[in-house]
């Protein structure tokens, strides 16, 4: 199955999410008319051909490149979109996935997934673009979206890297940013030229969205749009839609890099050790390195870090489509520098996990440390033993280990020491 390209316009009015993950992408030099692929068309008037043909136009001289294959332009009806929307997964693809996700507080159940709806959908394998309803429902800014995912796919090597879940938690959320964020940015400047070098454009008014009204275990996925975008944007401020096209050749690696654009390309998470294999009836599953995103929403969702706690965007009259939404980023969630998150099953299926991440300095795991414990004592009950919390039939756990916070769940709180010597 191929993996879709999707707008966030319509996850702005629907809350739904695009599971699409970018990859290592080269641009084509060559974006010059003759070298443009055709348009066509399946079920659409000639005005609209016309119209989508003239955005086309718009996103080669916005970005300096075109499609390069034949690409067929077709609308669904919503039962059809809901249909392929089916059997995509948002919380990841295995045990240690779905378990970092409760983890991190967005989901309850291992067997949770969320669907999801989209307005535009570009399949790489058949060069196909989906757009879902009407005619008069696709605006410019969706069409713009999409045909900017064609052109990444089309014009670099994109498709050549992995961009599912394998691809690992951390990384794939990056390389999502990537895609995601150059069709976010495209479709800013898009609307921007429709203020002043654009004519008869047909745009709509995106409705605003506060991220406590998505399903949490969106968030993640969400972040690739509103982070992606500000990626892509500073990328612009080195050398224009050349930094963005190379940034394609060389792709993010974690969603620090995305965060916090100076880091790319140069610097890199640190690594974390995974703990040894634990004695039985326990044994170790994955490591993942979760990252900067997902430790900002740990302690965001639980209400720890308050708005003002954030680094909001503020308003700018240059930022037409993202000028009012909370980045994933704080203080605290800053001074990330690398994490290893392991699951463990125990022989009667249940399961346990440990969470290690590494700060800037000791003084940063400290506050790390305070945050993270103000985040337990909302979702648990103090025991006897100290620094142990009880959620659920659950136990957690949190220690301090010099300039690493180790975080731990578990049935019963005798398995913390069997996961991390940490709490020896």
């Amino acid at each position: 199955m191929q993996r879709l390209a999707r707008s966030r316009r319509e996850l702005l009015a629907t809350g739904a999410v695009a599971s699409a993950v970018a990859g290592c992408a080269l641009p084509r030099e060559d974006a010059s008319p003759a070298g443009r692929g055709e348009l066509t068309f399946e079920g659409v008037s000639a005005s609209f051909a016309e119209r989508a043909r003239t955005v086309a136009d718009r996103v080669t001289d916005l970005s300096g490149n075109a499609i390069a294959e034949e690409t067929t332009v077709r609308l669904i009806d919503p039962a059809e979109m809901r249909e392929r929307g089916r059997n995509w997964t948002v919380i990841g693809a295995t045990t240690t996935q779905r378990l970092a996700h409760r983890a991190l507080g967005l989901v309850e159940s291992l067997e949770a997934d969320v669907g999801f709806e989209f307005a535009g959908a570009y399949y790489p394998g058949s060069r196909t673009l989906l757009l879902v309803g009407d005619e008069d429902d696709i605006d410019d800014q969706l069409l713009a979206h999409e045909l900017c995912h064609a052109v990444q796919f089309q014009s670099t090597t994109l498709a050549d890297l992995d961009r599912s879940w394998a691809a690992g938690f951390d990384t794939q959320a990056a390389r999502q940013a990537l895609v995601e964020g150059t069709a976010q940015y495209l479709e800013d400047e898009y609307v921007g030229g429709c203020g002043g070098d654009f004519s008869n454009c047909h745009l709509s008014t995106p409705g605003p969205i506060a991220l406590d009204r998505l399903d949490p275990a969106l968030l993640l996925a969400y972040g690739a749009y509103c982070n992606g975008h500000d990626f892509a944007a500073a990328l612009a401020e080195r050398e224009g839609w050349r930094s963005i096209w190379a940034a394609h050749e060389n792709p993010p690696t974690s969603t620090g890099q995305i965060l916090r654009p100076e880091w790319y390309p140069d610097r890199e998470p640190v690594d974390v050790a995974a703990p040894d294999e634990p004695p039985a009836p326990w044994s170790r599953l994955d490591t993942e390195r979760l990252g900067m995103q997902s430790v900002f929403l740990a302690l965001w969702h639980a209400g720890v870090l308050p708005v003002v706690a954030a680094y909001p965007r503020g308003q700018s009259a240059e930022d037409e489509v993202f000028s009012d939404l909370v980045r994933y980023r704080s203080p605290v969630s800053d001074a990330w520098r690398g994490d290893a998150f392991t699951a463990f099953e125990r022989a009667d299926g249940r399961f346990g996990w440990r969470w290690r991440i590494r700060w800037a300095s000791p003084s940063a795991a400290e506050t790390g440390y305070e945050h993270f414990r103000e985040r337990t004592d909302a979702r648990g009950e103090p025991t006897d033993e100290s620094e142990v919390w009880t959620r659920d039939d659950r136990y957690e756990a949190l220690t301090l280990d010099d300039e690493a916070l180790v975080v731990a769940s578990a049935p019963d709180p005798e398995a913390f020491e069997l996961f991390s010597p940490a709490f020896r």
